[in-house]
């Protein structure tokens, strides 16, 4: 279990550019997940709309709709801690 974690954190260590501080870098790289971000709020908007109109137009949707739905949520779930930890991380440099 121990070389799980390690492998672990030497990904978060390289996705959250912890050892680097150059700009030419950090700066697209914040803007990619800044957009990253963006857009899943975009299809998260689009995620609901559409389930309301499932909803007034008596549509079932499939397995495939509700999973794509959980794709979405953990999707946030990985991009937003993400942009938060590359911008703490960059401030302090």
């Amino acid at each position: 279990m121990g070389k799980a974690n390690k492998l672990a954190d030497l990904c978060w260590e390289g996705l959250t550019l912890k050892h680097v501080s150059h700009k030419e870098i950090v700066i697209p790289y914040v803007l990619f997940f800044s957009i990253t971000f963006i857009f899943e709020l975009f299809l998260s908007f689009l995620f609901i709309l559409s389930f309301y109109l499932c909803g007034i137009y008596d549509v079932k949707p499939n397995i495939q709709y509700y999973l794509s739905a959980v794709i979405l949520i953990l999707m946030l779930i990985i991009t937003v801690p993400l942009l938060i930890t590359i911008m703490k991380v960059n401030k302090k440099k």
